[in-house]
């Protein structure tokens, strides 16, 4: 009985190393004889078989021994004990992050008589309580990847999601689908962690303009060995995010000579056709995608040195179709009479009589009443090459990607006790998105984007005697990024726009002109407003680790230290914009009559007549941001049968800080009323007028005294506690469960127009609006110079902040599961997962009426400030969440050439608002100071999801149970392979708008649900994809009751298939493979989310679809 104790404690005595060396894994297990009495002394050493590299070590005085930070890979073991005969265990294989159990049976006998034993595969974890998938090579490299980002995966976990919609991987804006951002038990992207050989590789807050990439670097699946996704219950010796780690092993060179070159092609000839396309009759657009690289690997010093390189270059070409709405000749002439609508007079907004005006003569402008500069933008238009007035000019110019990335790794096994390695990882990525218009026209869209990163990741690991071990590691990221529009000079000048605060400043960013907005009917004019926006990144990451084994405990602890760098130019509106409605050419002026049928945008726009106007500043800044995290885990094997992982974490996120205050104001709004938290709970904040006296919303301005000033507060209470038990039923069965907290980092971009340049109000932003009643702002006077004293006139700013105090975001998380071994190398767990987030990121308008208001009082006069027309607060009292999800999965390892990964899915994710404001939730907030009745269904959750990944190597050819000589047979049948990837997801859902405020704050509402929003799937069409009248507008001067995210979206149906074929060359160990892989494989239209906005002509219609069938063909030498 003593010997089975001390046997069960021996084995899982280090299963806290097992995390040790982050992108490695551990071997341990214990030595015994054949009465199971441990053998105390016992060498055991574990030799890669790759590399050759081998590690010595002996068993404790309860026999068990420990090996971590071993390298993914084959590997076999032998021990050795006095009198007893040398035993070997064949058939080992180490996966990234695993602790892979090894025991050994010596029995009496010689040294020349070696035992050897093939270990069975460990399928059941008991030695660790960590929610998690290895995605290993096989997969990696054979499965159908579309865009060949070995982060879609990822999506084979259970609870994990892409946070686009799938189908994307020829995308060219940059964003998921084709670059991986990953959504994980209800967490957003921004919380999943990549770390690539133990280094921090996410692309972390370099601009809301990224959207969801979820790299800095990419490296090829070819440069992947294989990585691990942890959902649930991760050790304390993870921090920073509260999301998903994804942990990546690159590849290392072995002691052989190996690597591959290949080349993926793709032409949209064999392409599907997009459903909307084709429907309409549109041609196919061209799709041209090349895709090449190489990898070698090798010994420098063999058994001693090695050296891995990867290169992949992307060359892609894809055609747009763009239909716009020009003006005719005619129109930019000043003669609408040729315009659609018959009854649309063109009033002179010089005269005014009884309230109305004179129409021009004839629907004609005279020239000269033609404001010179609107002239000569119109005249940017390019004519139509359509008929018609709307819709009538048709441009398909290519979108471009070129791409490379180069991947470098050494290994140095120093001697058995000390092992380091070294990589560095390049990206140069270069995207074109076209206008919609021919330069310079342009069309208000368009950009350039620059995407080049670095990642380095080093790591020296030393082992003391057989128990103590330590791993000092080093990471950093750069990832400057910058998007900017597709314009070489600056046009203002030429043109005659005057006072864009652009054009003075000299920073060599002039390029283009302002942008012309001539409402709903016409493309704008000129390129996109608000860019170039200019990011960079550097984050550098340095850890020290160190476990030592005392008695049944094994104690690692542990120090991280981050420091991120953010220089951010963004460049919001810098050039101007000039915004055109019609008002000023329609018959009645007054606010709120009704002008019918009249007016035009585009003769205001002739006019010169502009209805508002934007223009900004850029608002340069650095934010610096330091981390602290420490960390104690002690795994402790109570019983042969249970096993405790316990840990807990400390965490300072230091506010940020801004190195130049001499040209940088922070503002910050008080969130708190009379030393009480926002609200009261009864609707309304304590102190508001009508219910308590005057409230106390300040703002108040800190001004940098030095780099430490920030205006913020930390938060030091951020203990975040973990504790995992596993218990062995059976040896094929094992109980799991689990649960901690943890904390998330911010994302500082949400604040950006909240800090500007000294002197200059609440934001860098300014819109000059006008109403009905005044005089126009002309376009020939170009922009009004803002005086960068006071504040803005009443009703005519607005601005964003963030609160100073806010509290770090943290997240409760667990779960629990059952595994089951079942025959055929097959593995089932089921389990429950659960999460309960608070603090999170939101933005809310702290500056709405503070009171239901019948419109007999300014709105503006019942803010609370009404020097602002909105506040944005960006602050964490306002968004709480919580996520529960049932999964099953199934996984078969590969046996027999086949292997298969089921995964399934039910959850729900419940928040009050979207963490990450760029995420874009429609859903409009109906009143500030009640915030709960905005909790509703997340916009990230999807309730079902299931996905299926096989590869199955066909019984035929070399080395197979049948035609395996090299008749015809074999060369017909023989080397096949076939995969596929098949998923299934719920739609997402959708908040609807509806153009009505009957609560007077100033700000339309939701209605009041009066029936089921969403249809019976037999009545769903793309043309009434939902009930379109289940809200009516509320009783006046009340809150309505409709909610959140009511609208159900399309779900997703997709099937990717890949079929491959070896042909084994004459030299051992070269063959050639080709590939035919096909996305989409059954062409089925995977609709977009429909128009949400009830009431209007095209509530509830559908006019978009994710790709088409994509076929790729693809070569490659391996050797």
């Amino acid at each position: 009985m003593w010997n089975a104790t001390v046997r069960g404690v021996g084995l899982f005595l280090v299963a806290a190393i097992a995390a040790f060396g982050q992108s490695q894994g551990t071997i341990q297990g214990v030595v015994t004889d054949d009465s199971a009495a441990v053998i105390p002394g016992a060498e055991v050493t574990l030799t890669n078989l790759d590399t050759g590299v081998a590690r010595t070590t002996q068993s404790n005085q309860v026999g068990f021994y420990s090996v971590p930070g071993l390298n993914p890979g084959p590997y076999k073991a032998t021990a050795t004990a006095e009198g007893f005969a040398p035993t070997e265990l064949s058939n080992l294989r180490l996966e990234v992050g695993q602790t892979l159990r090894a025991d050994f049976q010596l029995s009496l006998g010689s040294v020349t008589e070696v035992v050897e034993v093939s270990a069975a595969a460990q399928l059941v974890q008991s030695e660790k309580t960590e929610v998690g998938q290895v995605i290993d090579s096989k997969r990696i490299l054979e499965m159908p990847l579309n865009g060949r980002n070995y982060l879609e995966l990822a999506k084979f976990s259970v609870g994990v999601l892409p946070a686009r919609d799938l189908g994307k991987g020829t995308r060219q804006d940059g964003e998921s689908g084709g670059e991986g951002g990953l959504l994980a038990m209800g967490m957003h992207a921004a919380q999943t962690n990549v770390l690539l050989d133990g280094a921090d590789n996410s692309s972390r807050n370099s601009g809301g303009a990224l959207g969801f990439q979820a790299q800095a670097t990419k490296p090829s699946v070819d440069a992947v060995g294989e990585f691990r996704v942890i959902t649930n219950n991760i050790s304390a010796e993870y921090g920073y995010r509260m999301g998903a780690k994804v942990i990546v092993s690159t590849k290392s060179g072995t002691n052989q000579l190996h690597g591959s070159a290949y080349e993926f092609l793709r032409n949209s000839s064999l392409d599907g056709s997009n459903f909307f396309a084709n429907r309409s009759g549109a041609p196919k657009p061209t799709l041209r995608r090349n895709q090449f690289g190489a990898t070698v690997g090798g010994p420098i010093i063999k058994n001693k040195m090695f050296g891995f390189f990867s290169w992949q270059t992307t060359k892609q070409r894809l055609g747009q179709s763009f239909l716009s709405s020009v003006p005719t000749a005619a129109v930019k002439n000043g003669d609408f009479s040729g315009e659609p609508n018959p009854n649309m007079a063109i009033f002179d907004p010089l005269t005014l009589a009884g309230g109305k005006r004179t129409a021009f003569p004839n629907f004609m402008i005279p020239s000269t009443r033609f404001d010179p500069v609107a002239k000569g933008i119109v005249d940017l238009y390019p004519d139509p090459n359509l008929p018609g007035t709307r819709n009538n000019y048709f441009y398909s110019p290519s979108d471009t990607i070129d791409s490379n990335q180069y991947d470098m790794k050494w290994d140095y096994n120093v001697n058995d006790a000390h092992r380091a390695f070294i990589r560095y990882s390049i990206r140069d990525e270069n995207v074109l998105n076209n206008c919609p218009l021919p330069l310079p026209a342009c069309g208000g869209t368009g950009q350039t984007v620059k995407l080049p990163g670095n990642n380095v990741a080093a790591a020296f690991q030393s082992t003391f005697g057989a128990s103590m071990f330590n791993e000092l590691r080093f990471g950093y990221t750069h990832f400057p990024t910058a998007f900017d529009i597709p314009f070489t000079e600056n046009l203002n000048s030429s043109l005659g726009i005057k006072g864009a605060p652009g054009d003075s400043l000299g920073d060599g960013l002039d390029q283009g002109y302002s942008l012309f907005v001539p409402g709903s009917n016409f493309t704008s004019v000129g390129p996109r407003a608000f860019w170039p926006n200019i990011n960079n990144l550097d984050n550098l990451q340095i850890s020290d680790n160190f476990a030592i084994i005392k008695g049944n405990h094994t104690v690692k602890f542990g120090v991280e230290y981050r420091r991120t760098d953010v220089p951010r130019y963004p460049s919001r509106f810098r050039r101007g914009q000039f915004n055109f409605n019609g008002q000023f050419t329609a018959e009645q002026p007054a606010s709120g009559a009704s002008r019918g049928a009249t007016g035009s945008s585009m003769a205001d726009m002739l006019l010169g007549w502009a209805n508002n106007e934007t223009w900004g500043f850029p608002n340069g800044e650095e934010i610096i941001s330091p981390y602290l995290g420490t960390f104690v885990q002690d795994d402790w094997k109570v019983t042969n049968k249970l096993t405790i992982n316990m840990g807990i974490r400390y965490e300072r996120f230091l506010p940020p800080t801004f190195p130049n205050p001499s040209t940088q104001t922070v503002s910050r709004f008080l969130t708190e009323i009379n030393g009480r938290p926002f609200g009261d709970g009864e609707g309304l904040p304590v102190g508001a007028p009508g219910a308590w006296g005057e409230a106390q919303y300040l703002p108040y301005f800190v001004q940098p005294t030095s780099s430490s000033d920030s205006g913020g507060k930390t938060d030091n209470n951020n203990f975040a506690p973990r504790l995992g038990i596993a218990y062995r039923v059976t040896e094929k069965t094992v109980l799991r469960a689990g649960g901690g907290i943890f904390y998330g980092e911010s994302d500082n971009v949400q604040g950006e127009s909240a800090r500007f340049f000294t002197g200059a109000p609440l934001a860098n932003e300014f819109t000059a609006q006008q109403p009905f009643t005044q005089t126009s702002l002309f376009v020939q006077d170009g922009f009004a110079p803002v005086t960068p004293q006071g504040f803005p006139a009443p009703g005519l700013g607005a601005t964003t902040a963030k609160d100073g105090a806010w509290p770090q975001f943290y997240s409760g998380q667990w779960f629990f599961d059952l595994q089951q071994q079942l025959p055929f190398d097959t593995l089932l767990t089921v389990g429950y997962n659960g999460t309960s987030t608070s603090q999170l990121a939101s933005g809310i308008n702290i500056n709405r009426p503070v009171t239901l208001g019948d419109g007999s009082i300014n709105v503006n006069n019942r803010r609370i400030r009404p020097f602002f027309n909105g506040v944005t607060m960006v602050g964490s009292q306002f968004n709480n969440a919580n996520y529960n999800s049932l999964t099953v999965k199934a996984e078969k390892r590969l046996t027999k050439g086949f292997t298969f990964l089921s995964s399934f899915t039910w959850s729900h994710n419940i928040d009050y608002g979207d963490e990450n404001l760029f995420q874009g939730d429609t859903g409009q907030e109906r009143y500030t100071y009640n915030q709960s009745i905005e909790r509703g269904n997340a916009s990230l959750d999807r309730r079902l999801a299931y996905v299926l990944s096989t590869v199955y190597e066909l019984p035929f050819g070399k080395g197979k149970s049948y035609l395996n000589g090299n008749g015809v047979g074999r060369w017909i049948l023989g080397d096949w392979q076939i995969g596929g990837i098949l998923s299934l997801l719920r739609g997402t859902p959708d908040s609807h708008t509806f153009n009505a405020d009957t609560t007077g704050v100033g700000g339309a509402n939701r209605g009041d649900v009066v029936s089921n929003p969403n249809l019976p799937a037999s009545e769903r069409t793309i043309d009434r994809w939902f009930n379109t009248s289940f809200v009516t507008a509320g009783q006046p001067f009340q809150l309505d009751n409709a909610g959140r995210n009511l609208i159900v979206g399309p779900p997703t149906q997709n099937f990717d298939f890949s079929l491959s074929r070896r042909f084994f060359l004459p030299f051992e160990g070269h063959s050639l493979q080709f590939r035919f892989e096909s996305f989409n494989f059954t062409n089925h239209p995977n609709f977009g989310r429909p128009n949400t906005a009830v009431g209007s002509a095209n509530a509830g219609v559908i006019t978009s679809a994710s790709e088409p069938r994509r076929i790729q063909f693809g070569l490659k030498y391996i050797f």
